[in-house]
């Protein structure tokens, strides 16, 4: 017979929270475990097609250079690899980190033709530099323009991304290699592989192809 006022209290100091907000506190823990997304882009204004510019005319398309291979040019025009990272719930997850790890690297190619495309860009990522030939690679931070140059640990959350732009540089070099981002969250170390829509990210230098600009490949004859 005295269990009945303790059930009223907790009643009401469950009605009390969820007034309070306290039912959402409880909807966050019954949500799904923090995650990270990551969405990666892979690209350069220079790209290298294994056609030469008859092939690359007859075949004629913008779309072509979207299955080009990123290029990085002289005059430091490197490509990019941008990183856009979310956490999946409003808990904020700590990345401590990006892991790049060289798989290949052979002599650029010979043959084939590299195409400069029109390039921009709207954000203002964090930027880091990437010696992919590097005895042990590592990301270092760089300053762009405005940008400062500003190293890990950073927070992420679902309101609020970060974008990192990793500026690769293979030398001269055909360069395959994979990227991991490493986080933290609840005290638990993870990691989420990168990958933007092939088995392997590849990137290579210019070398001595001959080097076209878009309105010479795509102009009418």
């Amino acid at each position: 017979m005295y269990l009945v006022p303790a059930v009223l209290a907790v009643a009401a100091a469950v009605t009390t929270a969820m007034v309070t907000g306290g039912w959402g506190w409880m909807q966050e823990q019954w949500s799904a475990p923090p995650g990270l997304t990551v969405h990666a882009a892979l690209g350069s204004c220079p790209v290298y097609m294994d056609q030469s510019l008859d092939e690359l005319r007859r075949d004629a398309g913008s779309h072509q250079l979207q299955k080009g291979v990123a290029v990085t040019a002289p005059q430091d025009d490197p490509a990019d690899l941008t990183l856009t990272l979310q956490a999946k719930t409003s808990q904020a997850i700590v990345v401590t980190g990006v892991t790049v790890r060289r798989l290949s690297a052979a002599p650029v190619p010979t043959a084939g033709s590299v195409v400069n495309k029109e390039c921009g860009g709207l954000m203002t990522p964090r930027v880091f530099d990437v010696d992919l030939m590097a005895e042990e690679i590592s990301l270092q931070p760089a300053s762009r323009d405005s940008t400062k140059a500003v190293n890990f640990p950073l927070k992420v959350s679902d309101s609020d991304p970060e974008q990192l732009s990793l500026q690769l540089f293979p030398g001269n070099h055909d360069v395959r290699f994979s990227v991991e981002v490493n986080w933290i969250s609840e005290g638990e170390a993870q990691s989420e592989k990168v990958a933007d829509g092939v088995p392997v990210l590849r990137v290579t230098g210019p070398g001595s192809l001959p080097v076209y600009s878009y309105a010479e490949v795509f102009a009418k004859s």
